[in-house]
């Protein structure tokens, strides 16, 4: 569970430095032009400035606008941040945060952590996340085994909360030999 902690605060920073987070939601705001300009809002919820030191609720975010290149950022009376962005930016965002969920994951290849992860593969946008095991190596992992799924959920959850993809999706443990299920976990869990 420790390493789930650990992991947290390095992929948030990563959103702090390139944008910001949330629910992505189409605006339009007319100047004149013939066509609308569109934007994007995402909003940042407040548990994560908790761990930003650089930014608190309150603070002045005219310098943070200016440097990450938002069209707008506000802060919200329950301490979350909703930022608005052009598309553009919203689509370079995305990207960055496709390749720091990929990083994230191939990291746990082979690790000293997992030495049963022998690879993972992805559908488009981590809708479904299976992680390919050595299956003898996955049932000897302990508490690592036990926790890969939700560790995995929680980073692939990063991403697509972040970039505001619908809140449902899997992840699968799979024997890298035979290709079978071992164990999965749909997103959100629900309660029984």
């Amino acid at each position: 569970m420790k390493k789930i902690l650990l992991l947290l605060p390095i992929i948030c920073l990563f959103a702090f430095t390139s944008c910001g987070g949330g629910q992505p939601g189409s605006a339009q705001a007319g100047s004149g032009a013939a066509e609308p300009l569109r934007a994007v809002e995402l909003t940042i919820p407040a548990v994560f400035f908790e761990e930003d030191e650089g930014l608190t609720p309150g603070d002045d975010l005219t310098e943070y606008i200016r440097e990450n290149d938002f069209n707008d950022a506000a802060w919200n009376a329950d301490g979350s941040m909703t930022i608005s962005m052009s598309l553009e930016r919203f689509e370079s965002f995305k990207e960055s945060m496709i390749e720091s969920t990929n990083m994230a994951l191939s990291g746990i290849v082979k690790s000293a952590e997992y030495p049963f992860v022998l690879g993972y593969e992805a559908t488009a946008e981590f809708k479904i996340t299976t992680i390919l095991v050595d299956r003898a190596g996955h049932s000897m992992g302990g508490m690592n085994a036990a926790f890969l799924p939700v560790f995995v959920g929680i980073t692939v959850g990063m991403y697509r909360g972040f970039v505001g993809e619908d809140e449902y999706y899997s992840v699968i443990i799979a024997d890298a030999e035979t290709g079978k299920r071992i164990e999965g976990i749909d997103f959100p869990i629900k309660e029984e």
